[in-house]
């Protein structure tokens, strides 16, 4: 269930239920989202809520606009990369760290992640 103000944003908890099911399989790559008024019915979310949650999963690589067809699950980004000191990393999209204490940071699109000296593979 999604509560606004409780647990974050409205947008932000209905993105990351939608991420769930995205990571899960249950909408697999190549189907077809929900629509705007599914995912209304289902949530009651205002509409712009709706949209703001599916900008963050575009954002993410999660999911793709195909005018005049819809919106798509798209086949899942690679889940990790080897750097080595002095690699870095610029996406399109954006990046989720996750550091090895758990601790999750987003960085927007453009941005340049750097292994810093001394640090291992």
């Amino acid at each position: 269930m999604i509560v606004p103000d409780r647990e974050g944003a409205a947008y932000r908890q209905l993105a990351g239920v939608l991420r769930d099911r995205i990571r899960s399989g249950d909408l697999p790559p190549g189907q077809r989202m929900p629509s705007e008024k599914d995912l209304h019915d289902e949530f009651g979310l205002a509409r712009e809520t709706i949209r703001r949650a599916l900008a963050v999963l575009r954002g993410e690589g999660l999911i793709e606009v195909r005018h005049g067809h819809g919106t798509f699950v798209v086949d899942p980004p690679p889940r990790a990369a080897e750097l080595g000191p002095g690699d870095s990393v610029t996406s399109s999209a954006a990046i989720t760290v996750i550091r090895a204490a758990g601790d999750t940071e987003t960085y927007p699109a453009g941005t340049t992640l750097v292994v810093g000296p001394g640090q291992r593979r």
